[in-house]
């Protein structure tokens, strides 16, 4: 019999509920695999840090004040923000967390899959673009960090037009020199496991200072 698979929403108040009424469910009576949906409640994200920084296609990862540029760099960046364009990218590495014990006997909740991550990113407090996960990323258990990195292309002048040319410069360069100290994601993180894919009841914020989930 083919058995389809259903998104799941729960809390930590509904968890206890829902593993109790599937304990009568003799086909998915088994402890390794109530105890990875109650495990999913515990994946934690960080925000780690970010890399390849560009700013209008010039690297900023090194720069940490407007004069670190040369003038060649500066005649460019002057020129792009005349276009009416200044793309900021880089790449956003976002820490997830299993803590679950990784042994024999929890062998399921070393199996977790991130399957779906929807994501808004903010930037000094201020939203700009979403985004998503470009495929399924397993998290292991035992505590360990599985690094999922997120390519971001963030237009200074569509969200920060009202800033000028040396304050846009100036947030470029704290992202790149603070890595995420400047950035929160809001996610709503979607696992899947062995009783279909459980997803998030709500967003959490993401930041660099903690774990959370």
């Amino acid at each position: 019999m083919k058995i389809r698979q259903q998104s799941v929403f729960f809390s930590g108040a509904t968890l206890v509920v829902i593993l109790t009424s599937f304990l009568w469910i003799g086909s998915l009576n088994s402890c390794a695999t109530l105890n990875a949906l109650a495990g999913l409640s515990r994946i934690q994200f960080k925000l780690q840090d970010v890399g390849r920084v560009q700013l209008a296609g010039i690297d900023i990862t090194t720069k940490h004040q407007i004069t670190d540029f040369s003038i060649l760099d500066g005649v460019n960046l002057a020129n792009a923000f005349r276009t009416g364009k200044f793309p900021l990218t880089f790449t956003l590495n976002v820490a997830a967390k299993n803590p679950n014990a990784n042994d024999n006997s929890n062998a399921t909740l070393s199996q977790l899959q991130l399957s779906d991550f929807p994501w808004r990113l903010l930037i000094d407090q201020h939203e700009t673009i979403s985004g998503g996960l470009g495929s399924p990323i397993s998290i292991p258990g035992g505590g360990t960090t599985q690094i999922i990195p997120l390519q971001v292309s963030v237009d200074l002048k569509q969200f920060f037009g009202n800033q000028g040319y040396n304050d846009m410069i100036n947030l470029a360069l704290a992202v790149a020199g603070q890595g995420a100290a400047k950035l929160q994601l809001k996610a709503q993180p979607t696992m899947r496991t062995p009783l279909g894919s459980v997803k998030y009841p709500n967003e959490i914020t993401i930041v660099n200072t903690e774990f959370r989930s």
